[in-house]
């Protein structure tokens, strides 16, 4: 292995490395969401009364394992594959 094999192997464990970092910063979820569902906050008298707090729908884009951070970090394996195989040097023995 050539220091260029080194390095793309480097460079494609430490991307991977924030993909799910970044992944797990944003939740950690199984799958991508568009949005979730949140509280609405509700006065003491509805809490007095016993009612149910209303559900409101809001957009919001959740990064989730698939199919985002898979797609993303299948990339950068088949991309640093063809540079890891491409930068391959090849030795020959010559005999005498």
């Amino acid at each position: 292995m050539n220091n260029k094999q080194k390095y793309v192997l480097i460079l494609a464990l430490i991307l991977i490395a924030a993909v799910l970092l970044w992944w797990l910063a944003s939740g950690g979820e199984i799958l991508s969401k568009d949005g979730i569902w949140v509280e609405q906050e509700m006065s003491e008298l509805d809490k007095a009364l016993g009612l149910e707090p209303q559900k409101v729908y809001q957009e919001k884009f959740i990064l989730g394992l698939l199919p985002h951070t898979a797609v993303i970090s299948g990339i950068i394996v088949v991309v640093s594959a063809i540079l890891f195989f491409t930068f391959k040097t090849k030795k020959t023995k010559e005999k005498k």
